[in-house]
Protein backbone atom coordinates (compact mmCIF):
# COMPACT_ATOMS: atom_id res chain seq x y z
CA UNK A 1 0.00 0.00 0.00
CA UNK A 2 1.49 3.30 -1.11
CA UNK A 3 1.67 5.83 1.71
CA UNK A 4 2.79 9.35 2.51
CA UNK A 5 6.07 7.99 3.84
CA UNK A 6 6.64 6.21 0.53
CA UNK A 7 5.89 9.43 -1.33
CA UNK A 8 8.36 11.49 0.73
CA UNK A 9 11.11 8.86 0.50
CA UNK A 10 10.95 8.96 -3.28
CA UNK A 11 10.54 12.75 -3.37
CA UNK A 12 13.61 13.48 -1.24
CA UNK A 13 15.70 10.85 -2.99
CA UNK A 14 14.99 12.54 -6.31
CA UNK A 15 15.67 15.97 -4.77
CA UNK A 16 19.10 14.71 -3.68
CA UNK A 17 19.79 13.16 -7.08
CA UNK A 18 20.37 9.70 -5.62
CA UNK A 19 19.48 6.26 -6.90
CA UNK A 20 17.80 3.66 -4.73
CA UNK A 21 21.07 1.73 -4.75
CA UNK A 22 23.04 4.74 -3.49
CA UNK A 23 20.58 5.27 -0.63
CA UNK A 24 20.59 1.57 0.22
CA UNK A 25 24.40 1.54 0.22
CA UNK A 26 24.53 4.49 2.62
CA UNK A 27 22.01 2.77 4.90
CA UNK A 28 23.86 -0.55 4.60
CA UNK A 29 20.71 -2.37 3.49
CA UNK A 30 19.69 -4.24 0.35
CA UNK A 31 18.37 -2.15 -2.52
CA UNK A 32 15.21 -4.27 -2.56
CA UNK A 33 14.56 -3.35 1.08
CA UNK A 34 14.75 0.33 0.26
CA UNK A 35 12.58 -0.22 -2.84
CA UNK A 36 9.93 -1.82 -0.60
CA UNK A 37 9.95 1.33 1.53
CA UNK A 38 9.39 3.53 -1.52
CA UNK A 39 6.63 1.36 -2.93
CA UNK A 40 4.90 0.96 0.42
CA UNK A 41 5.33 -2.80 0.49
CA UNK A 42 6.98 -2.38 3.90
CA UNK A 43 7.51 0.60 6.15
CA UNK A 44 10.81 1.60 7.73
CA UNK A 45 10.97 1.68 11.52
CA UNK A 46 11.65 4.98 13.26
CA UNK A 47 15.40 4.33 13.56
CA UNK A 48 15.62 3.70 9.83
CA UNK A 49 13.57 6.84 9.11
CA UNK A 50 16.09 8.84 11.13
CA UNK A 51 18.99 7.31 9.18
CA UNK A 52 17.25 8.02 5.87
CA UNK A 53 16.62 11.61 6.93
CA UNK A 54 20.34 12.01 7.63
CA UNK A 55 21.13 10.74 4.13
CA UNK A 56 18.77 13.39 2.72
CA UNK A 57 20.01 16.04 5.18
CA UNK A 58 16.51 16.71 6.49
CA UNK A 59 14.67 16.33 9.78
CA UNK A 60 12.98 12.92 10.00
CA UNK A 61 9.63 14.62 10.71
CA UNK A 62 9.65 15.80 7.10
CA UNK A 63 9.26 12.15 6.08
CA UNK A 64 6.13 11.94 8.25
CA UNK A 65 4.24 14.83 6.66
CA UNK A 66 0.64 13.80 6.03
CA UNK A 67 0.90 10.56 7.99
CA UNK A 68 -1.50 11.77 10.69
CA UNK A 69 -4.22 12.49 8.11
CA UNK A 70 -3.55 9.12 6.50
CA UNK A 71 -3.97 7.38 9.87
CA UNK A 72 -7.14 9.30 10.69
CA UNK A 73 -8.64 8.27 7.34
CA UNK A 74 -7.72 4.63 7.98
CA UNK A 75 -9.27 4.73 11.46
CA UNK A 76 -12.43 6.39 10.12
CA UNK A 77 -12.70 3.63 7.54
CA UNK A 78 -12.36 0.98 10.25
CA UNK A 79 -15.05 2.62 12.37
CA UNK A 80 -17.42 2.97 9.43
CA UNK A 81 -17.21 -0.72 8.54
CA UNK A 82 -19.84 -3.27 9.51
CA UNK A 83 -19.92 -3.97 13.23
CA UNK A 84 -20.04 -7.67 13.98
CA UNK A 85 -19.45 -9.37 17.30
CA UNK A 86 -15.78 -10.15 16.56
CA UNK A 87 -14.95 -6.59 15.52
CA UNK A 88 -16.46 -5.24 18.73
CA UNK A 89 -14.92 -7.87 20.99
CA UNK A 90 -12.17 -5.64 22.35
CA UNK A 91 -13.55 -2.21 21.51
CA UNK A 92 -14.93 -0.38 24.51
CA UNK A 93 -14.80 3.18 23.15
CA UNK A 94 -13.69 5.18 20.14
CA UNK A 95 -10.02 5.01 19.26
CA UNK A 96 -8.14 8.02 20.58
CA UNK A 97 -5.46 9.92 18.70
CA UNK A 98 -2.90 8.48 21.16
CA UNK A 99 -4.03 4.93 20.39
CA UNK A 100 -3.78 5.54 16.65
CA UNK A 101 -0.25 6.86 17.10
CA UNK A 102 0.65 3.85 19.25
CA UNK A 103 -0.77 1.51 16.63
CA UNK A 104 1.31 3.20 13.93
CA UNK A 105 4.46 2.78 16.01
CA UNK A 106 3.73 -0.89 16.77
CA UNK A 107 3.02 -1.66 13.12
CA UNK A 108 6.48 -0.40 12.24
CA UNK A 109 8.22 -2.75 14.67
CA UNK A 110 9.69 -6.09 13.76
CA UNK A 111 7.77 -9.18 14.93
CA UNK A 112 10.36 -9.69 17.70
CA UNK A 113 9.99 -6.09 18.86
CA UNK A 114 6.19 -6.43 18.84
CA UNK A 115 6.43 -9.47 21.15
CA UNK A 116 8.68 -7.51 23.50
CA UNK A 117 6.29 -4.53 23.55
CA UNK A 118 3.34 -6.84 24.22
CA UNK A 119 5.22 -8.53 27.04
CA UNK A 120 6.03 -5.18 28.66
CA UNK A 121 2.44 -3.97 28.23
CA UNK A 122 1.05 -7.13 29.84
CA UNK A 123 3.51 -6.71 32.71
CA UNK A 124 2.20 -3.17 33.29
CA UNK A 125 -1.34 -4.55 33.51
CA UNK A 126 -0.30 -7.34 35.90
CA UNK A 127 1.67 -4.92 38.10
CA UNK A 128 -1.27 -2.50 38.21
CA UNK A 129 -3.72 -5.25 39.19
CA UNK A 130 -1.38 -6.55 41.90
CA UNK A 131 -0.94 -3.10 43.44
CA UNK A 132 -4.71 -2.63 43.92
Amino acid sequence: MYSMISYWLKYYRHECGLTQQQVADRLKIERSTYTYYETGKTKPDINTLIKIAKVYNINYTQLLQGVEEELEAAVAEIHSGPADEDSLKYRTHATTKYEVELLFVVRNLSPKQRKEVMSVAKKFITDTEESK
